[in-house]
């Protein structure tokens, strides 16, 4: 694959970011701040996910935000003097499906959608070819999940066969990076909720899963935020 063709796509790719929601399993940090406001190594986790991007020469932005909108509005502003980075409301309890719906219709010819609580060192070059490769499918990041206890393997007679110490199960999650294409975005107005649409995806063999292998921090509670802040060292310039 030629390197024109990624760097193709980063012209005509939109970054959509997910900020709308309450963070509620935050509190009482979200009582006055939309979580993507919370800061990790002097950063907000809105600002390090742009930052990011804008590594590897992806500038087009679009926040998607719905509870506490104005704050986060001010914070672009403020923070990024770019018409490229902008903010888009899209209600305060919708499903993520009417966000993307509403965005898209101010998107590129792609659409790279992520969780403004999620951050990942994904290699985006190697991922943008992966979507290239694969002739352009809706695709998804995920991440192979890790359990904290110890697993045994049994028998049907309860005998004990085997023991794993917290291991890496063949179980994978979505962490977000969804790419849709502009023929797919007539999709978003079938379906009232987010998760119907990739079961339908999955079904008819429509979605590609990137396996990423890195590091990964989802932040979703107290304990994810203080277990981020001393993982974020890792990845986190």
């Amino acid at each position: 694959m030629k390197n024109t063709e990624i760097q193709d796509f980063k012209k005509k790719v939109s970054v959509l970011i997910l900020c709308g929601g309450k963070g509620l399993r935050l509190r009482p940090l979200t009582k006055d701040l939309p979580k993507p406001l919370i800061k990790i190594k002097n950063k907000t986790i809105l600002e390090n996910i742009i930052r990011y991007f804008l590594k590897f020469g992806i500038n087009d932005f679009i926040i998607a935000t719905g509870y506490k909108h104005k704050i986060i509005d001010q914070f672009i502003k403020k923070k990024f003097h770019s018409d490229k980075i902008k903010t888009s409301y899209t209600g305060l309890n919708s499903d993520i499906i009417q966000r993307i719906k509403k965005v898209s219709q101010k998107s590129k010819k792609y659409l790279l959608v992520c969780y403004g609580d999620t951050l990942i060192d994904i290699n985006l070059n190697k991922y943008i070819k992966f979507f290239i490769s694969n002739k352009k499918k809706v695709t998804v990041a995920v991440y192979r999940l890790e359990t904290g206890f110890g697993i045994f393997d049994i028998k049907k007679n309860n005998k004990i066969i085997g023991f794993k110490e917290k291991p890496l199960l063949d179980i994978w999650f979505n962490v977000g990076y969804f790419i849709f294409s502009s023929k797919n975005f007539q999709l978003f107005s079938k379906y009232k909720k987010f998760k119907d649409l990739i079961k339908f995806l999955s079904r008819k063999k429509l979605l590609s899963a990137y396996k990423h292998s890195g590091n990964h921090i989802t932040i979703n509670t107290l304990a994810e935020l203080e277990k981020a802040k001393k993982i974020a060292v890792n990845f986190i310039k």
